[in-house]
């Protein structure tokens, strides 16, 4: 007992030790005074620095992994930080170390903000009768009634701005939602998130977490509608499950037959009513509600011990994963049927599926029609179908990249080329194209 007494006392000062080391080789990497740089100021700013009589812009700090770059023409006499991303001398106004077109280091002014109040970074900044943000000019924001508002949202007497591109034609003052992240503002009845306008309820709208929130008619996730879902009984269960009034969700995607009133979750994958068993989300028709508890549910969660295979879209049944062989990745056989990654597949037995490249597995034929990954090459002829390479094929007619028709090319005088590829075009069609190294 002692022995190990002092083994586990030796691995731990081992630890330490390595953790000491780690520590002090990261603030050795990390500190400007190993590359003999001078921060202009620290408390403001980490990202310009003086080296050699010379103005240095380095992204968030990060000597070790990214370097710092020579702003070419900076002043390093007159040079001063505005804020993280901005900064100035007697020539030019900088954002992230490149100078800002049409501001003026002599006119320079920060965008205050009611709602938050520390403004800086915001990336608003007033100069020379202009607005800008993130660097670049807002066209036609009046600088005289200018305001920060929240996140990236800001306001003059006529629009509210979201970045450079988004403007909304101001009709009130907007107000910070109580409880929802910054992407969220109110302006009058209307909610906008990242700038879109998503509801017009916004006096009954609530955020719920800072994925979902909800009013009177809808629920949104990431300031999107969640089609179906309902607000009244609108829960989020878990990282993975929900529910409203009528049913049960997987992430967003509705449980089908599920009870919500009854509907428990068990773990990440495993969930049930009184009605059945789910695991991801679709039912397990090979399970009963009564045989699951949650240990036994925390088995069936084992990827090494079980499998779960599609009959349909609903349906899966659990079985034991050394009673699955894998054909390719994605077609699997049990019990002498074969299943895809959505369904079973009627009729079809192992020796049906024939691999057409043994290393990639790619490309399969089954009966008269040839698969990509499992998805049907429309038109392919099994007959006369062949694998040329890196994701290209023909047949008598066509050649084709992976699962599309190739437009521009014969197969009686295509030839592959390393770095060929094919593109889409407006019309759907897909052409050949050379990549460069």
């Amino acid at each position: 007992m002692k022995v190990l007494v002092w083994i586990g006392i030796a691995f731990l000062v081992i630890f330490i030790v390595c953790a000491v080391v780690f520590a002090a080789f990261s603030f050795y990497v990390s500190n400007p005074g190993t590359y003999n740089a001078i921060a202009y100021d620290s408390k403001v700013s980490n990202q310009y620095y003086m080296r050699d009589n010379k103005v240095i812009y380095v992204m968030d700090g990060n000597f070790f992994q990214i370097g710092g770059a020579e702003i070419e023409g900076a002043d390093p006499d007159t040079f001063e930080v505005v804020d993280q991303s901005y900064a100035k001398d007697i020539n030019n106004v900088y954002y992230d170390g490149k100078p800002v077109a049409g501001a003026n280091p002599s006119s320079v002014e920060f965008v205050e903000s009611e709602f938050e109040k520390n403004s800086a970074n915001s990336g608003y900044l007033i100069s020379n009768g202009k607005v800008f943000c993130y660097g670049e000019v807002i066209d036609e924001a009046d600088p005289a009634s200018f305001s920060y508002l929240i996140g990236s949202y800001a306001m003059d007497k006529n629009y509210i701005y979201y970045y450079i591109d988004i403007k909304i034609p101001r009709k009130v003052t907007p107000a910070v939602i109580s409880d929802a992240n910054d992407r969220y503002i109110r302006h009058g009845e209307q909610v906008l998130y990242n700038g879109e306008v998503i509801s017009d309820e916004a006096g009954s709208f609530k955020p719920i977490n800072d994925e979902y929130a909800k009013d009177d008619f809808r629920v949104y996730s990431h300031g999107k509608v969640v089609d179906g879902m309902v607000p009244e009984g609108f829960t989020v269960i878990s990282p993975y499950y929900r529910k409203d009034k009528h049913q049960a969700y997987y992430f967003n995607l509705p449980i089908p037959g599920s009870d919500p009133k009854t509907f428990k979750v068990l773990n990440d994958a495993v969930s049930k009513d009184r009605k059945h068993i789910y695991y991801n989300g679709s039912i397990v028709e090979n399970k009963k509600p009564s045989e699951i508890s949650r240990s036994d549910a925390d088995e069936l969660q084992k990827l090494w011990m079980w499998r779960s295979l599609h009959l349909d879209e609903k349906l899966v049944i659990l079985v034991p994963s050394d009673d699955v062989e894998d054909i390719t990745n994605d077609y699997y056989t049990y019990n002498n049927d074969v299943y895809s990654r959505t369904e079973k597949l009627a009729g079809v037995k192992p020796e049906d599926v024939v691999v057409l490249d043994q290393s990639e597995k790619a490309f399969t034929r089954i009966g008269k029609q040839v698969f990509y990954y499992g998805t049907a090459i429309p038109g392919a002829d099994p007959e006369t179908f062949t694998v040329v390479a890196d994701r290209f094929s023909k047949d008598a007619n066509h050649v084709f990249w992976a699962e599309h028709r190739v437009l521009d090319a014969h197969p009686s005088t295509f030839e592959y080329k390393t770095n060929l590829y094919a593109v889409e075009d407006d019309e759907g069609g897909y052409n050949l194209k050379i990549g460069e190294y």
